[in-house]
């Protein structure tokens, strides 16, 4: 073949090449990716060996990938390791803190009530299983395993336990300044603390502390024929 023909071919080969190692650094950038120079996403550094972080008081079981890389491998078995701390909301179980988010688990009774209240920060929230009953303006709606939901900042909600099964819950939410296993156990006891008082003063947390015409408990009849079990079990609760 004709050296005229060749060198021109062989530049714009070349060209082609580069100009799909770019585009592909290009797509890899606007992904947040980038590679190692075998080709990889691992880059060298200094990376903790993956290791598990045993529980304590305040903390289930995790496993340390790596650098900011923590794993929960049974979110069931983190909300019984023991961390969950027990108030008229429900038992609320510390799970991982991220830079920005913290998710933790809440674990509600047969027969508990919490009457809709708005919160500060917005949260997404996955039910694990069960079933239970959200309350947002005065509109109620059954939530079972797999639902997910929303609710914005400042937008009052509160949730309701009908069923004998109760219901395990997932919440995410924006991480407080500094908060941590122990900074999240503290808060949550002195939460208990609070609501406690505030059931002694009258504020109702059970079925059984409703007027019976409460829209909560004919709402629950509606769901559940078997609630009057799940209304008189919740009288245990004083």
């Amino acid at each position: 073949m004709n050296i005229r023909v060749i060198v021109p071919a062989l530049c714009a080969i070349s060209l082609a090449a580069c100009s799909q190692q770019t585009n592909a650094q290009t797509s890899d950038e606007a992904h947040g990716h980038s590679h190692a120079p075998d080709g990889s996403h691992y880059m060298p550094g200094d990376v903790k060996p993956a290791m598990t972080v045993a529980a304590t008081p305040n903390s289930p079981e995790y496993v340390q990938l790596a650098n900011n890389v923590e794993i929960i491998e049974s979110v069931d078995e983190a909300m019984n390791s023991g961390s969950a701390t027990f108030t008229h909301e429900g038992y609320f179980g510390p799970l991982l803190f991220g830079e920005e988010l913290r998710a933790y688990s809440l674990r509600l009774e047969p027969g508990m009530f919490l009457s809709e209240h708005p919160h500060p920060t917005e949260s997404i929230i996955y039910t694990l299983g069960g079933r239970w009953v959200l309350c947002s303006e005065g509109k109620r709606k059954v939530m079972e395993a797999g639902s997910l939901f929303h609710f914005g900042s400042n937008m009052p909600t509160g949730w309701e336990a009908p069923f004998a099964e109760g219901a395990e819950i997932l919440i995410f939410k924006k991480k407080r300044d500094g908060d941590n296993y122990e900074s999240f156990v503290e808060g949550i006891g002195e939460m208990a603390a609070t609501l406690d008082e505030q059931m002694k003063d009258g504020e109702p947390f059970y079925y059984h502390q409703l007027e019976s015409d409460h829209p909560a408990i004919q709402f629950a009849k509606s769901k559940n024929p078997d609630f009057g079990s799940v209304l008189e079990a919740s009288k245990a609760q004083k």
